[in-house]
């Protein structure tokens, strides 16, 4: 009967009352029903192939996205595999592995002004584990998509593992993908 009432309801000029017709929008149905919202919500995968040095954005299987990239040495892979974003950072400071040096944010600098971390390792435990640590910045190992300096590194297997990037990508990056987004890396 409720299905019959809103076109007939529609058609006579009346207001529809507590209906949902077949026909609505699906922004309509959503803004109602949070789970119908969290199905038609797109899917966001960012994806980076080793072998191309390029990274895509992918919603709903559609690229929007391309970015050249620089990643990491045979020595010192990015991890591959199935990951999520799990830190995000504007004007990180990076802090040297090797000696007590710290770099100031900026486009030119070793990590650029963004940084997105999708993968870390706790002792050796990693983030891919079935049951992984909790992240610990004083005592894990990042690896992420991020900023570089290094301009002319990109397109080459350079990195100690991280995913360098020109800051202008990594910037645009940082704006389409949120803390959650999967990032598949495939060789």
């Amino acid at each position: 009967m409720k299905s019959l009432l809103a076109p007939l309801s529609l058609l006579l000029g009346l207001p529809v009352l507590g209906v949902t017709p077949a026909f609505a929008a699906p922004e309509a149905i959503a803004s109602r029903d949070p789970q119908v919202a969290r199905t038609l919500e797109p899917s966001l995968v960012v994806e980076l192939s080793r072998r191309q040095r390029r990274v895509r954005v992918l919603r709903d299987a559609v690229e929007i996205a391309s970015f050249p990239v620089a990643v990491g040495r045979p020595d010192a892979p990015t991890p591959a595999g199935e990951h999520r974003i799990f830190r995000m950072q504007k004007d990180p400071v990076w802090s040297s592995p090797w000696e007590a040096k710290h770099v100031a944010p900026s486009p030119m600098g070793p990590i650029g002004t963004r940084w997105m971390g999708f993968w870390y390792a706790c002792g050796n435990r990693t983030s891919m584990d079935p049951n992984p640590p909790a992240y610990r910045p004083e005592v894990c190992k990042e690896i992420g998509f991020h900023g570089s300096g290094n301009v002319g590194s990109i397109g080459s297997a350079a990195s100690n593992g991280c995913v360098r990037m020109f800051d202008r990508d990594a910037v645009a990056l940082f704006d389409l993908v949120r803390e959650g987004t999967t990032v598949r890396v495939i060789d």
